[in-house]
Order: structure tokens, then C-alpha cells, then sequence
């Protein structure tokens, strides 16, 4: 057995997470490609969403025919909140094949076009191609996506592919509970990026009074977000701030709503006073 070096690299980044790296991913190699790493006495190693094989010139050069493949998952239970995504899980998957990678800096391949996954392909779970990955629990519970890499068309090692994730876009809607009598309530950004509709008075299931203000357009969440919003209260000679910084979005409790004639996806963000 020749000397080991780095093979093959997938690294996985996520604009959710605040230094840029997907938590909470597993890399799940399938039955030929688990095998195919067996017999090649192959090291594999998994961290913060990168997945980093290693082994010997040999087992490349033997093996032109070869398609490793690897089952996608989230593991946290709120990954699929926190993340954007085109496919419409369960139903679909992202389809990530190496052998239509695109040039991504001088030094990797993206595996999808566009800045992030949201224009990489999708494929529904009954093309044959994913169906015939689907086995037991993969099939009750679908991956994220499936992760094809030829080895014929593979650039010379050591290969180094990028995914990247996008954070999940919601509207934000701040529920006021309690008295506010101050005229012209109104939610400002400070950095001026994000703009909100006027209070409108609500009622909850069991009948609890509120007032709602809500995103003019959806924000984006995130794991330590920099939004700084406060609650204002427009009177004369000045605004008054009632709140200086309003807390933000969570990345669970998330509700739908109709919004502009469309089914949006809402994150409620309660206020008690």
C-alpha cells in the first residue's frame, strides 16, 4: 500500500451559523461506496460539516468506474427550520453531483450554481437515481440531499468541493402583550435595512388581546443575529423608544401565514410589557 494523502475534501458552509461552518450534518456513505472504502483501507473524517478523505494514488487510478455517494442528514432536530432550501421536504431532495461542478475560486468546485443551494438541483425521491439509494429509514426519514462524486471526473487530488447553505428567510412579527398606550407604535431598524408595517390589533386562541407588527419583507435567521431593532413610539418632538433592542427570531416557532396572497412562512417574536 503506497503513502496516504488528501484525496477528496466537501466542505459545507451555512449562513446561518456565525463563523460561516454547517453544524449539526452527517455524511452517511452508501452501500457500494462504504464498501469501496473498506477495501480501499481508506481514512475518512467528519468536522463542522466538512468531510475530508484520504488515501493512496492507487485507489483512484483502480477505480475510473467508480461513484462514491453519501446520504445528506441534518441531525439536529431544528436544522430543517434554520435552513433554506428549494427542495420540498420530504418529497424532494438536493441532487449534488461532482461531475457537473463549477469553478469556485482558484482553488475548489462549487457543487451547485449560484451563491448557495438555492439554485441547485432538486429531484423528486422517485427518480431512479435517488430511489435507488432509499433503503429503510432513509426512506421514512429522506435526507437533505444526495452527494454524487464520479471518479472519472475527478480533477487531480487533492479535490476540494464547497456546498453552501443558506440561512432561512421568515417574517418577523412582534406580538405586543399588555397596555401600550403610546401613539404611533412602530418598529425601526437602526441599520436601516429592514422596514415594518403599522400595529394591528390581534387575538390569540384563547382570546388574549395583542398587537401585531410585522416585517414588510422576510429577515433572515440567524445563530447570533446582528439585527438591532427597537420599539418606538412616534410623538411630538421626537420618537420615544419604549424598547431599545427588541429580541429576535428564533430559529423554531415558525407558523404560517397569509401574506400577499401567499402561504409565508412566520416567525412570532413575543413582547410582554
Amino acid at each position: 500500500m503506497g503513502r496516504y494523502f488528501p484525496l477528496l475534501r466537501v466542505d459545507v458552509g451555512h449562513g446561518f451559523f456565525a463563523d460561516g461552518r454547517c453544524r449539526g450534518l452527517r455524511f452517511e456513505p452508501l452501500g457500494a461506496t462504504a464498501c469501496w472504502l473498506q477495501q480501499q483501507d481508506a481514512v475518512v473524517r467528519e468536522h463542522d460539516g466538512a468531510l475530508m478523505l484520504y488515501g493512496t494514488a492507487e485507489a483512484l487510478a483502480g477505480a475510473p468506474d467508480t461513484v462514491l455517494t453519501w446520504h445528506l442528514h441534518g441531525t439536529d432536530a431544528d436544522f430543517a427550520h434554520w435552513t433554506e432550501q428549494p427542495a420540498l421536504w420530504p418529497q424532494e431532495l438536493l441532487y449534488l453531483d461532482a461531475a457537473a461542478a463549477l469553478p469556485d475560486g482558484a482553488d475548489g468546485w462549487r457543487l451547485h450554481a449560484g451563491d448557495t443551494v438555492a439554485q441547485a438541483e432538486v429531484r423528486p425521491l422517485s427518480w431512479p437515481v435517488v430511489a435507488q439509494t432509499l433503503h429503510g429509514a432513509a426512506r421514512r426519514m429522506p435526507p437533505l440531499a444526495l452527494l454524487r462524486v464520479p471518479l472519472a471526473a475527478l480533477p487531480p487530488a487533492p479535490v476540494h468541493y464547497r456546498i453552501r447553505l443558506a440561512p432561512r428567510a421568515t417574517w418577523w412579527k412582534y406580538c405586543l402583550h399588555g397596555h401600550w398606550p403610546e401613539p404611533q407604535l412602530q418598529v425601526v431598524d437602526l441599520a436601516s435595512r429592514a422596514s415594518f408595517a403599522a400595529p394591528e390589533p390581534e387575538r390569540l386562541d384563547d382570546g388574549t388581546a395583542l398587537l401585531a407588527i410585522r416585517s414588510q419583507a422576510p429577515i433572515a435567521l440567524a445563530q447570533r443575529s446582528a439585527q438591532c431593532f427597537q420599539l418606538r413610539s412616534r410623538q411630538r418632538g421626537g420618537d420615544k423608544v419604549l424598547v431599545k433592542r427588541l429580541p429576535v427570531a428564533a430559529a423554531r416557532w415558525l407558523s404560517r401565514e397569509r401574506i400577499d396572497g401567499a402561504s409565508r412562512l412566520v416567525s412570532e417574536i413575543h413582547v410582554h410589557r
